[in-house]
């Protein structure tokens, strides 16, 4: 396939075009600067613009070979935005990340890209979690409880998804709700979290390695979906290296616990990414402790 990634030199972005070229899909990234990463070209676009998402999409001269005319994707991998709370103030992540993620669906609609995977968040479920969660471990029928300016963007990305793929029935799009995202530099985190577990209770110890994550944004976009389907795409284990039943009782007592919680199980659920898009988590802490 002709795939575009949207902020294609963010942590995710870069692992997303490398899986999809490793694959065999012709990429074409977007980003604030233009740029090469391992061969792949990158366009400057800003996606808070809807005319250049839209030029963007319907063409850019000689990106996908030197064939004139347009050459529209096949799919877009959609993670440009500010990548986290307190980046910026809070009104200008909410603008960015919600017009930018309205851009791109409106733009695909208008040009018959049907098959869309972007970068949504944990933090939907309810992070900080001063509020403990409604059950453990949590999966998509979970609440939604955006606490955040950020997380607010996200929740309603998914609500333009459920309509835009209303609208156009042809269209799939994957939310894929990405817990904390891990590059080699990150795991310099681990031992402290270990120390302390409690610092780390607020997205109940969850993790995904940068890795893990753009292969997700693979599986997501070769996958069939039909409408819209979100899904938790997270580590196997939890960041800690503690029991996580023993983390749960500590930090959540009154809690329910809906499924089992053996070893150091993650208690972000992966598994409805894993029955609708073969996503299997192949990277963890104990690799890069490793390392």
């Amino acid at each position: 396939m002709r795939v575009v990634v949207t902020g294609s030199a963010g942590k995710i972005g870069r692992e997303a075009v490398r899986s999809l070229k490793a694959a065999g899909h012709r990429v074409v990234g977007l980003d604030l600067r233009a740029a090469t990463l391992d061969g792949v070209r990158t366009a400057a676009v800003d996606c808070t613009d809807f005319g250049a998402v839209l030029g963007a999409l319907s063409g850019i001269d000689t990106m996908f070979g030197m064939a004139p005319g347009p050459q529209i994707p096949d799919a877009v991998v959609h993670l440009a935005g500010i990548p986290a709370p307190g980046l910026s103030d809070d009104a200008r992540i909410f603008d960015v990340n919600t017009v930018s993620t309205y851009n791109v669906f409106s733009a695909c609609a208008r040009l018959g890209i049907k098959r869309i995977a972007w970068g949504s968040s944990e933090t939907i479920l309810g992070l900080p979690f001063n509020t403990p969660p409604t059950f453990l471990p949590i999966d998509e029928t979970h609440p939604d409880l955006p606490n955040w300016s950020y997380s607010l963007a996200k929740f309603l990305g998914e609500q333009m998804a459920d309509q835009i793929v209303r609208w156009h029935p042809d269209m799939s799009i994957a939310s894929l709700r990405f817990s904390n995202v891990f590059d080699a530099a990150d795991y310099a985190q681990q031992p402290g979290a270990a120390a302390k577990p409690g610092h780390r209770k607020f997205n109940v110890w969850g993790y995904v390695d940068a890795r893990d994550a753009g292969e997700a944004c693979r599986l997501a976009v070769e996958t069939n979906l039909g409408g819209h389907e979100r899904m938790i795409i997270a580590a196997t284990d939890n960041i800690t290296g503690h029991a996580s039943a023993e983390l749960a009782a500590t930090h959540f007592p009154d809690t329910p616990i809906r499924g089992p919680l053996d070893g150091d199980v993650s208690l972000l659920s992966s598994k409805r990414a894993h029955e609708l898009i073969g996503y299997a988590p192949r990277f963890g802490w104990r690799d890069a402790a490793a390392a």
